[in-house]
């Protein structure tokens, strides 16, 4: 799903039964341990991203040092003069044939992984189109961003960087906007919530917590997933808070309320412009590492400038790679704001407690690792593991709020 990190869920067979106000529901047990089947799944899932990480990265290294690189720059040239038509069609190719390197990756990942654990409703030619629809998606975005980004290379040599962080933000604030309305719509069917007294009871919640919400919508997981989950989308006007149609099944009222209250929460604490300016401070900084270490290599592998297309896999080898070290970081903000979204919800429901209930049947349906590896964690998880955030939700709420 675009926008935020879906919430609550990474760190999601009705059970009838609400919570008691502070007091789990008594068919649900704590995660306190992970199963044997949620850590073997947390450790193919994550050595699959791994995989396809360093076979991304292999790929860029080997087309850059083959010569394939200055080899379609030079075939481009040959079909066109115009610099511009020369780049997009240098993205488009590179593009391609990565897409076709990382497809077996992807399939095992998407597909193998998720029917084996028994977490897929796909059926592989629906995956192959929305990879496909995807692959489209990236492909226009990456044109778009690539021509400006070279028309500040070649036009900006010294101060590109800057300019390109400003780029950067801004594009993230536009794919913000239009999110909902052009990218969801694309790949899930969203529409109103149609349990007319669910919508009353957390329209009731979104008055009382200052949060400007018309309409509660369902999205239609169910379609390719088991997985349940719920998120905030987009920004301004365009914003969403949307539940999973998946979710809407497992859960009772009460653990809706406070699995929309802590969505609710990412709205009244400004979350999303919070990582937008965490997200822009570490491009800014990326950015400029970029600019230090590009001129230099580049150079060195005989290319004439910074703008020379050829160049390109180098560009993208050097983002990738200050991407990696920065995750970390800002992953951990990340999980800063969940623990604080988490917490918004003490003193704006009926029930607390049913977050733990929902927090816990999340894990048990999306095979959650409740207890990571503290290395994983912090590398990868930008949400608390459950177990965590069960801890910090039972504890007492400090005096005076």
């Amino acid at each position: 799903m675009s926008g935020r990190a879906p919430s609550p869920a990474v760190g999601k067979s009705p059970l009838s039964g609400a919570a008691q106000a502070g007091m789990v529901n008594e068919n649900v047990a704590i995660p306190d341990r992970p199963t044997e089947g949620a850590k073997r799944y947390a450790r193919r899932k994550l050595a699959a991203g791994i995989v396809k990480l360093l076979l991304g990265l292999a790929f860029l290294v080997a087309f850059l040092l083959s010569g394939a690189s200055a080899d379609l720059y030079d075939s481009l040239r040959a079909v066109t003069s115009h610099y511009h038509l020369q780049l997009t069609g240098y993205v488009l190719a590179l593009l391609a044939i990565s897409y076709l390197l990382l497809l077996v990756v992807d399939y095992y990942d998407d597909v193998v992984i998720e029917r084996r654990f028994g977490l897929s409703n796909q059926m592989t030619r629906q995956w192959l189109a929305r990879s496909l629809k995807q692959w489209l998606l990236s492909a226009v975005l990456a044109v778009i961003a690539v021509n400006l980004l070279y028309v500040l290379l070649r036009h900006f040599p010294t101060w590109w960087w800057l300019l390109a962080a400003a780029g950067w933000f801004i594009l993230m604030i536009l794919v913000g906007m239009i999110t909902p309305a052009v990218i969801v719509p694309l790949f899930y069917k969203l529409q109103p919530l149609e349990d007319r007294r669910l919508v009353d009871r957390l329209l009731a919640l979104a008055g009382r917590c200052g949060v400007r919400v018309k309409k509660v919508f369902e999205i239609k997981l169910s379609k390719e997933t088991k997985k349940a989950n719920a998120a905030v989308v987009g920004l301004f006007r365009e914003r969403r808070i949307v539940i999973g149609d998946t979710l809407l099944d497992l859960c009772t009222h009460d653990e809706i309320e406070a699995v929309f209250a802590h969505e609710l929460g990412h709205v009244a604490l400004h979350h999303a412009w919070k990582m937008l300016a965490v997200g822009g401070a570490f491009s800014l900084l990326g950015f400029f590492l970029v600019h230090l270490a590009f001129e230099d290599t580049a150079a060195r592998l005989g290319f004439a400038s910074i703008d020379d297309i050829g160049a390109f896999p180098l560009l993208v080898l050097w983002l990738a790679l200050f991407g990696v070290v920065f995750r970390p970081f800002q992953s951990t903000y990340s999980r800063r704001l969940e623990k604080h979204a988490d917490l918004f919800i003490l003193g704006r429901v009926e029930t607390p407690a049913s977050l733990i209930s929902a927090l816990t049947k999340l894990a048990r349906r999306n095979l959650a690792d409740p207890v990571p590896n503290r290395l994983i964690e912090l590398l990868f998880y930008t949400h608390p593991p459950i177990a965590k955030r069960v801890a910090y939700l039972q504890q007492p709420a400090p005096k005076g709020g």
